[in-house]
């Protein structure tokens, strides 16, 4: 079988950017999946921002090649669908179009009950072990830009690409044939963007980290061009829950953690910023509002919202 294709950004805004990671502690996410928002007294506009946990506590779903071969395609495709699921309710026909061969290839709805039933505790199974974890580390192709060493702040000055969430990293479903089967997607929430008087930097735990930090980057500069480095953005974060979209492109939202800028060239992490240094997470979409069942934003004045007339449904 030829190795396939991902569908790496898609829509991801290719432009300058904002902020970059560090890690330590908490607990488990809230799996939903779309609902109506809804506007209670006291409901939240937002998630909260964990503190980051270790990164052995994640597990990593690396989507920044291009291509894989066929093997390593296929252990992808069931990260990703654990991953989906692990924030998603239970549907025994959603569980099994995504588990069972058979059932995909069968257009028949009463042999696809037939599936579902003779199947059913093996969906159960796979359901239950998707749920027990939360915790991923998405390593994508969105390029962070990290800027040298300076000895006046004693840190990395770091600027993003995206905010991630009205962008999508896809993963097709199906290797060999992928549009019939739709495709699962990420949406990260929680990436900071870069406004006016905002910045974000690394601080380095002492001299010898900032030494290593900075020797690989040297080593990347372009004498004649930019004194900046592009590397690659991995994040770490936990499901906050899914939407269901037609055609059976489906995506699971990520509440960011930290973010982990990665070296290009070795693929080694070079440091990670996370937590309080990320500040608050802001949701930009009304779509992972909806999803996620929280509150518009507060209105300002008599009953009217500016931020969430003018939010983007992304």
């Amino acid at each position: 079988m030829k190795h396939p294709a991902l569908l790496l950004p898609c829509l991801l805004a290719a432009a300058v950017l904002a902020a970059c990671g560090k890690h330590d502690a908490p607990a488990g996410a809230a799996p939903t999946a779309a609902a109506p928002a809804h506007s209670e007294a006291g409901a939240p506009t937002a998630p909260e921002r964990r503190d980051a946990k270790p990164m052995d506590a994640y597990e990593l779903i690396d989507l920044s090649p291009s291509s894989y071969a066929e093997p390593v395609y296929q252990g992808l495709i069931r990260q990703v669908r654990a991953a989906f699921w692990s924030a998603a309710p239970k549907d025994m026909d959603k569980l099994a179009y995504d588990y069972i061969d058979a059932y995909r290839q069968e257009n028949d709805s009463f042999k696809r009950t037939d599936i579902v039933k003779s199947h059913a505790a093996e969906l159960e199974q796979s359901y239950s072990t998707a749920r027990q974890r939360q915790d991923y580390a998405v390593r994508t192709s969105s390029l962070m830009q990290v800027y040298p060493y300076d000895a006046a702040t004693g840190s990395f000055k770091i600027a993003f690409s995206t905010d991630g969430e009205s962008s999508s990293i896809g993963v097709f479903k199906n290797a060999g044939n992928p549009h019939p089967y739709g495709a699962w997607n990420f949406r990260f929430v929680g990436i900071p963007a870069m406004t006016a008087g905002t910045s974000y930097a690394y601080h380095p735990k002492n001299e010898d980290e900032a030494r290593a930090i900075e020797a690989t980057l040297a080593s990347q500069r372009n004498a004649g061009g930019g004194d900046w480095v592009t590397v690659l953005a991995q994040y770490e974060g936990h499901t906050l829950g899914t939407i269901w979209g037609p055609g059976k492109d489906d995506t699971v939202i990520l509440g960011i953690d930290a973010i982990t800028a990665v070296d290009r060239k070795t693929g080694k992490p070079l440091f990670t910023l996370g937590g309080k240094e990320l500040g608050p997470i802001e949701v930009k979409c009304s779509t992972t509002r909806k999803a996620l069942n929280l509150a518009a934003p507060a209105a300002a004045g008599a009953g009217w919202s500016m931020a969430a007339s003018s939010e983007s449904p992304c």
